[in-house]
């Protein structure tokens, strides 16, 4: 009978590389690394814009095809569009046609808007804007 004793394992053996705790070492080094780098920047949320909720009666004609929304930071300067107004929103008859509402974002917190909403009919023609009203968005 032969003697079977177990040889040592060889020195050029290699053993895995990674394991499930030297991932999680990796992964928590460069989550730091990015924090460092970049800052908060990676884990925040994006800026919470102001927004303006309008709402408006609705017209009344049978050939309504829509509205459209003019807004700036400067009160209009006419009756009739443009008027002065750097924004427009063209909104369709919105979801809800006999009371319209429309949000419109993306406005630079602690200014005051202007809006003014106009109403166009089928062939494309646009009435004169409804009554101006004004929003200052919250810092």
């Amino acid at each position: 009978m032969e003697n079977q004793t177990a040889e040592p394992a060889s020195a050029n053996e290699k053993k895995p590389f990674l394991n499930i705790f030297t991932i999680i070492a990796i992964i928590a080094v460069l989550a730091f690394v990015g924090y460092i780098i970049f800052g908060k920047k990676i884990f925040t949320k994006p800026a919470n814009n102001g927004v303006a909720n309008l709402s408006w009666s609705a017209n009344t004609e049978s050939d309504l095809t829509g509205y459209r929304i003019y807004y700036g930071t400067s009160p209009r300067t006419g009756n009739c569009p443009p008027a002065g107004y750097p924004e427009k929103t063209d909104v369709g008859k919105t979801n809800n046609p006999g009371a319209p509402t429309q949000a419109i974002e993306n406005l630079t917190p602690g200014k005051t808007y202007y809006f003014s909403i106009s109403s166009y009919d089928i062939s494309g023609n646009e009435s004169c804007f409804f009554e101006e009203v004004s929003k200052s968005i919250p810092k």
